[in-house]
């Protein structure tokens, strides 16, 4: 753990959680607890690895991985509330509103904003620069395109997130270089 972290006295630190230079952690969070997973409750060698800048308020869970560590990345916000599954990847400049809950093995990319109380279900990706809106569910079967807005349950695409693209500054190669990569893979 680096020393410029500031960690609030009621937060519980598991052993071997990665905390890197200037991460937030507010009152009663929970990071590293051992993985809701019944193939390796209570033991796992992985953790949670928190990157530098990450802000996470109070009441925030994160669990320990089963096949590899959690992953928070650099300057991410996470509210009050938000729980965080084993394995998930969390890109950086995220914002999890309070009382996300993301599901084993999701991952977000770079830039992406949930709403309040949205809700993602296991091994869901949702790409770069996307906004799922409050209250949203995202399902199994749901395919989420970068940069675009969903709504409502089931989640369903809306639009384009413009203000999240603008707001981050992203340029029109790295967006066309995100769209092919998301391409490839559908």
């Amino acid at each position: 753990m680096n020393n410029n972290a500031q960690i609030h006295p009621s937060a519980v630190i598991h052993e071997g959680v990665i905390i890197e230079d200037d991460v937030y952690i507010g009152p009663n969070c929970i990071i590293g607890y051992p993985p809701e997973d019944k193939a390796v409750f209570p033991q796992t060698p992985y953790t949670v690895h928190i990157c530098s800048g990450t802000k996470i308020t109070g009441n925030v869970t994160i669990d320990a991985g089963t096949i590899k560590n959690t992953y928070i990345g650099n300057d991410c916000f996470l509210m009050k509330g938000a729980y965080v599954a084993h394995d998930v990847v969390i890109g950086n400049n995220v914002t999890l509103s309070s009382h996300v809950m993301l599901g084993g093995h999701v991952e977000v990319m770079e830039g992406a904003n949930l709403g309040m109380g949205c809700i993602i279900h296991q091994r869901q990706k949702i790409w770069h620069y996307c906004m799922i809106g409050m209250g949203a569910i995202v399902t199994k079967k749901l395919v989420i395109e970068p940069f675009s807005i969903y709504v409502g349950n089931p989640a369903k695409k809306i639009g384009t997130n413009d203000k999240g693209i603008e707001k981050s500054g992203i340029d029109e190669r790295a967006m066309a270089t995100i769209q092919e990569e998301f391409n490839a893979r559908r």
